[in-house]
C-alpha cells in the first residue's frame, strides 16, 4: 500500500511560503519610517482654514507616494532579484500598491490622533499582527487570545491575499482582503479627518508635549 499526496496550489520553495509575511511586514515598517519623517498632519494646513479632510489628505499624500514607491520597489526585487514568479503577478503588485495605502493611512491616524506616542502605538500593533497574522504558523496552532484578534488586523488579510497570488487559489480570498484593506484606509483616514477638525484648537499640551522623539 502507497501513501499518495495530492496537493493544491503549492509553495513552489520555503521563500515562497514565507514571502506574503514578510512584504507585509517590510510595507507597514515602510510606512512607520515614514511617519517618523513625515507629519501626520501639519500646523500650517491645520490653521490655514480648509476643510479638515483636506489637511488630512495633505497629510496623507506624501507618505501614500512613499508607500506606493515602496511597494514598487519590493514588487520588482522579489520578481526580478530575487526570483519569486507569482501566479498573478499584475494582480498581485495592486495589492501590495493597496496594501501601501492602507498602511499609511492607519499609520498617519496613530500619528495624527496620539502625536508621538502613536510611533510606539504602529510599533506595539506590529508586534501583534506579526504573531496574529498567520504568517509564520497556521492560525490554529498559536494561543487563543492571537486567534480571536486575527480577523481584525489588517496584516491578516495581506498574508492571506498575497498568498493566493503567490501560489494560485480561490480568488475570493483576495477580494475579501482587498475590500477589508480598503475598508481600513477609508476608516483611518476619516478619524484621521475628525483627528485635523479637533487639532484646529491650540492647547498647551500642544505648544509644550511631555513626550518628544
Amino acid at each position: 500500500m502507497a501513501l499518495e499526496r495530492d496537493t493544491e496550489h503549492p509553495a513552489a520553495t520555503y521563500g515562497a511560503g514565507f514571502a506574503p509575511y514578510f512584504l507585509g511586514l517590510a510595507l507597514w515598517v515602510g510606512a512607520m519610517i515614514s511617519y517618523m519623517v513625515l507629519r501626520p498632519l501639519t500646523r500650517r494646513h491645520l490653521v490655514s482654514g480648509a476643510p479638515a479632510h483636506r489637511a488630512a489628505l495633505a497629510g496623507w499624500l506624501p507618505g501614500l507616494i512613499v508607500g506606493v514607491v515602496q511597494a514598487t520597489a519590493l514588487f520588482l526585487v522579489v520578481r526580478f532579484a530575487l526570483g519569486l514568479h507569482p501566479a498573478h503577478p499584475l494582480a498581485m503588485y495592486g495589492f501590495l500598491c493597496l496594501t501601501a495605502v492602507a498602511f499609511t493611512a492607519i499609520v498617519q491616524w496613530f500619528g495624527a490622533r496620539l502625536g508621538t506616542a502613536g510611533r510606539l502605538v504602529a510599533l506595539a500593533v506590529l508586534m501583534l499582527q506579526l504573531t496574529s497574522s498567520g504568517g509564520t504558523y497556521p492560525i490554529e496552532t498559536t494561543p487563543g487570545i492571537l486567534q480571536a484578534v486575527h480577523p481584525f488586523l489588517p496584516m491578516t488579510y495581506v498574508v492571506s491575499g498575497v498568498r493566493h497570488l503567490v501560489n494560485g487559489g480561490p480568488g475570493g480570498t483576495v477580494v475579501t482582503g482587498a475590500l477589508v484593506l480598503a475598508g481600513f484606509a477609508a476608516a483611518a483616514f476619516a478619524l484621521t479627518t475628525v483627528a485635523a477638525w479637533r487639532g484646529r484648537r491650540l492647547t498647551p499640551s500642544k505648544l509644550h508635549p511631555d513626550l518628544v522623539m
